[in-house]
């Protein structure tokens, strides 16, 4: 009885050490995902970063597209990213992504993640000014942002373009030619941290 009582005692402050997340340190608090205060209409407007990993070097993008909410009882996230992005490949490898918010002075910063892409073996987020760290599970985050939401892949999709309605559809429409399609990730909120 004793024995296993000292066990889970050591387990359980080996877990509130060790288990601590990296994203914690330098003034960062860990928060659920029914605290973030930020209305998740404008979340999107807001300037949002999408980061996942490419085998060991993480990939940013800027993300304009997206929904938060409730699915199946599970906090979510819905990103719409188009295929022809080199995150989207990534995307589809990784089970894991995260999302940054950055203050408005980090503006051009993240400005530069929308307009360059990693496919060509450049490191853009360090390119970019940014400073780049790891989750507990791996996964990339931003010493500069104020809000970063990891996330758990769920599911995806890819949308079809006639169930669209017209209004969108003519969207993905240039010069009268098809331009490539979005596909939908959604995926579990697993960790919420702000500043």
């Amino acid at each position: 009885m004793k024995k296993s009582i000292f066990f889970g005692c050591m387990l359980a402050i080996a877990t509130s050490v060790c288990g601590q997340n990296a994203a914690l340190s330098n003034g960062w608090q860990e928060i659920q995902p029914k605290e973030v205060t930020t209305n998740p209409v404008s979340l999107f407007d807001d300037w949002i970063v999408l980061a996942v990993n490419n085998d060991d070097k993480p990939n940013a993008m800027l993300l304009t597209m997206g929904t938060m909410g409730v699915f199946r009882g599970k906090p979510i996230v819905s990103i719409f990213v188009n295929e022809s992005r080199y995150t989207y490949e990534l995307l589809e490898k990784n089970p894991y992504f995260t999302l940054a918010v950055f203050p408005e002075q980090y503006k051009e910063n993240v400005r530069y993640l929308g307009q360059h892409s990693g496919r060509d073996g450049s490191d853009k987020i360090k390119d970019a000014g940014l400073t780049v760290g790891k989750t507990e599970l791996g996964n990339p985050f931003f010493d500069q942002a104020n809000l970063v939401i990891e996330c758990r892949m769920i599911y995806t999709g890819k949308w079809d373009l006639d169930r669209l309605d017209d209004s969108i559809k003519s969207s993905f429409y240039r010069d009268g030619e098809l331009r490539p399609m979005h596909q939908q990730f959604m995926a579990e909120i697993v960790h919420v941290w702000k500043k």
